[in-house]
């Protein structure tokens, strides 16, 4: 049994989802969460992900981690890099932190855009 979370439009859809990931989601659970009652679902805003992102690039910079300027989300150059990743990279908890770290910080930004159209998501989970 493992960790198996996902990101929701309101439509119902995933926009996201990862199998473990178990630091990932701790982070994300730090911040302050509105809970869908009453499930352990919550919705996830843009304060959330911002406020991991700007952590996720403090890790980079104390890993000595290059902060390359990222193409725009939903375009074909953003597209290119997303596929550079391991395809099954939410399907795994990632042997190495840092390592994940740009990954982890491209996702992000695509949530971003996500949360944009929708206005929020919610993290759904089970465990």
């Amino acid at each position: 049994m493992g960790l198996d979370f996902g990101f929701y439009r309101q439509d119902e859809t995933e926009a996201l989802g990862f199998r473990n990931h178990s630091d990932f989601f701790d982070m994300l659970c730090s911040r302050p969460l509105v809970r869908i009652e009453p499930y352990t679902d919550f919705y996830v805003t843009r304060p959330m992900i911002v406020s991991m992102l700007e952590e996720i690039e403090d890790d980079m910079r104390a890993a000595g981690l290059p902060l390359c300027a990222l193409p725009e989300p939903g375009t074909d150059a953003f597209s290119a890099v997303l596929n550079t990743f391991p395809m099954n990279f939410c399907w795994g908890e990632p042997d190495d932190w840092q390592a994940a770290l740009p990954i982890y910080r491209m996702l992000l930004t695509d949530l971003l855009v996500e949360i944009k159209k929708d206005g929020c998501l919610i993290c759904g989970w089970s465990a």
